[in-house]
């Protein structure tokens, strides 16, 4: 399914973990405050979130593999059999914020503009897992409508889940109907894109 009227907000204090600043031992500046609100207000107009995502049964669980009944998807992987142990259900999907907040970090740093380019990153970073969180919750609220629960969102290259999976992953969605495609090694295109497993259990 495709969603492409996703409304966030960039959250001042995230930007702020995503660029490192800690309460104590970093001391966020008024003109550095300054200058990443102002990159916030400016990314405003470059975000686009959109997001595929698909539900499927889980035909078998064991100690390291993953089958699925959605076009024979399976995964090999033990941290992720562990983290759907009890699932019988799942959810996948594909998220992004577009490709345009990555121009403007490019064009910062063609201009000799690290610090923004910096900030303008951190945003980006904020941003898309602020997509990620509110595909999420769609995602729980379908589970909940069939009486189940989920439990945390789970992405290639965590663990010992290969990054080669997403192959398989964009086999079953179509993430480049919202703009999203891998490189020869797996990283998605835009680099601001997050592809996730959700897996549902009998409450």
């Amino acid at each position: 399914m495709i969603i492409e009227n996703i409304k966030i907000t960039i959250n001042f204090k995230e930007v702020l973990k995503e660029l490192g600043f800690k309460q104590v031992s970093t001391i966020l500046t008024p003109p550095m405050e300054k200058m990443i609100k102002e990159e916030i207000e400016k990314a405003q107009g470059l975000i686009h979130p959109k997001a595929d995502f698909i539900h499927f049964n889980l035909t078998s669980v064991t100690e390291d593999t993953i089958i699925t009944d959605c076009n024979a998807l399976t995964f090999k992987t033990k941290y992720l059999a562990k983290h759907l142990s009890g699932c019988s259900r799942a959810s996948l999907f594909v998220c992004t914020i577009g490709a345009e907040l990555e121009k403007r970090i490019k064009d910062y740093f063609d201009k000799g503009e690290q610090t923004r380019a910096y900030i303008m990153n951190g945003i980006g970073s904020a941003a898309v897992e602020e997509v990620a969180n509110y595909v999420n919750q769609l995602i729980i609220k379908e589970a909940e409508k069939e009486g189940f629960e989920t439990v945390k969102r789970f992405s290639p290259g965590y663990g010992d889940w290969n990054l080669l999976d997403q192959k398989a992953i964009f086999s079953v969605l179509n993430p480049p109907s919202i703009g999203v495609t891998l490189s020869e090694r797996c990283f998605m295109i835009p680099e601001k894109s997050v592809s996730a497993i959700v897996g549902w259990k009998k409450g």
